[in-house]
């Protein structure tokens, strides 16, 4: 039995995707509200994130700093830090 190309690519593109989300990954992100609870909004590359949880040494967070920010396989995420 051999599968139609349709079909062979929708798995194909079904499996990469599930490996994406599923796999620890680092991103690029741009500070856009600081708040007052100790956690930060993000903006990245896949989309805005809200309430997302900082370092204790990145202590003085500001709207617009570009971080470097941390997404582990159960899609919690983790501000490291500013870029100098």
């Amino acid at each position: 039995m051999r599968l139609s190309t349709q079909l062979r690519d929708a798995v194909q593109r079904l499996v990469v995707q599930t490996v994406e989300q599923r796999a620890a990954s680092w991103f690029l992100a741009k500070v856009t509200v600081v708040n007052a609870n100790g956690t930060v909004d993000i903006d990245t590359a896949r989309g805005p994130v809200a309430g997302v949880r900082r370092l204790k040494s990145y202590s003085a967070p500001a709207v617009n700093d570009v971080v470097k920010v941390s997404r582990n396989a159960d899609g919690n995420w983790i501000v490291d830090g500013a870029l100098a």
